[in-house]
C-alpha cells in the first residue's frame, strides 16, 4: 500500500463499530477518515477516524464534541480491507483493548 493511496482515504466515510456490547441492538456510527502528514516526521502518515457528536452541542453555543481514533499500521491495513462492495465507505470494528464508541 502506498502513501498516495492512504492520502486518498482522507475524508472517507466509515462505520465504527465497537468490539463487543452489553447491547444486543448496538449499531456503529458514522464517522469520517482523516489523513495527514506527521509534520516532525517527514514521509509518515498519521490516519485517524474522526466521530462528531454534533447531539452535544447546544443552543448556547457549546460545540459538537469530536472523539479521534487513531490508527494503527495494522489498523490502516484492515480498514483498507472493509471497503464496502469498492463503494469508498469503509468499515471499522474497535479491537477490544480500545474504548466502545457509544
Amino acid at each position: 500500500m502506498t502513501l498516495e493511496e492512504i492520502r486518498r482515504l482522507d475524508g472517507k466515510t466509515v462505520l465504527v463499530k465497537p468490539a463487543r456490547s452489553d447491547d444486543p441492538n448496538a449499531v456503529g456510527l458514522r464517522g469520517t477518515i482523516n489523513v495527514h502528514d506527521l509534520p516532525t516526521n517527514q514521509g509518515m502518515l498519521h490516519v485517524e477516524v474522526v466521530l462528531g457528536y454534533p447531539e452535544r452541542s447546544d443552543m448556547g453555543g457549546r460545540e459538537a464534541h469530536e472523539e479521534r481514533i487513531p490508527l494503527s499500521q495494522m489498523d490502516v491495513i484492515r480498514l483498507v480491507d472493509s471497503d464496502v462492495a469498492g463503494t469508498g465507505t469503509y468499515e471499522f470494528t474497535l479491537s477490544e483493548d480500545r474504548e466502545t464508541v457509544e
